[in-house]
């Protein structure tokens, strides 16, 4: 809480530049580090406990983000328990749509070319143990607009994704322009 330490500093700032201090307000950091029941003493007697002025610890977020990548291994230590997983996902394979190809063939161009599946994104997401995967990236194939027929392929990616991460639906969506996603702070 600044509010309460700054003017403390100030009427301490030439006592503190006598003692060496060559930026007073760094005097703030000094008491953020102080360990929980720790005081720091000016040197006209005012004394500040860090509990009162410093806010508890708390967790925060993890947002991993995979671009171009058809193998995030080098990734995976780092990822561990990500709350959210960007991960891109340029090729699937949708049967019916994708004509003269195969599950197997998408998945070798799509790591030829260094890019990744749905299912791909949804193993990294389960052997990460993230809690929600966002997929984004997606080949110019798929109009990406908001006609029902780019929601259902983009459904259809999700789908594939959810089957591999073993997550809930409602924690895997495929990211459109603009798109806001709320990340919930550990409370």
């Amino acid at each position: 809480n600044p509010e309460l330490v700054v003017p403390v500093i100030e009427r301490n700032s030439v006592a503190l530049k006598e003692q060496g201090v060559r930026h007073p307000m760094k005097v703030m950091a000094a008491i953020k580090n102080l360990s929980e029941g720790e005081s720091f003493v000016f040197p006209d007697g005012t004394v500040i406990n860090r509990d009162d002025v410093v806010d508890k610890d708390r967790r925060g977020r993890k947002v991993v983000i995979c671009g171009d990548t058809a193998d995030a291994r080098a990734l995976e230590y780092l990822a561990m328990g990500a709350d959210v997983l960007i991960h891109e996902c340029t090729n699937a394979y949708l049967k019916g749509l994708d004509r003269d190809t195969n599950m197997r063939s998408v998945m070798f161009d799509a790591k030829n070319h260094g890019h990744s599946t749905p299912q791909i994104a949804g193993d990294f997401a389960r052997r990460v143990g993230a809690k929600k995967l966002l997929l984004n990236h997606f080949s110019a194939r798929y109009r990406g607009d908001q006609s029902i027929e780019s929601l259902k392929i983009m459904t259809r990616i999700e789908r594939q994704a959810i089957e591999s991460s073993g997550l809930p639906e409602d924690c895997v969506a495929c990211a459109w322009d603009f798109m806001e996603l709320p990340v919930p702070s550990h409370n």
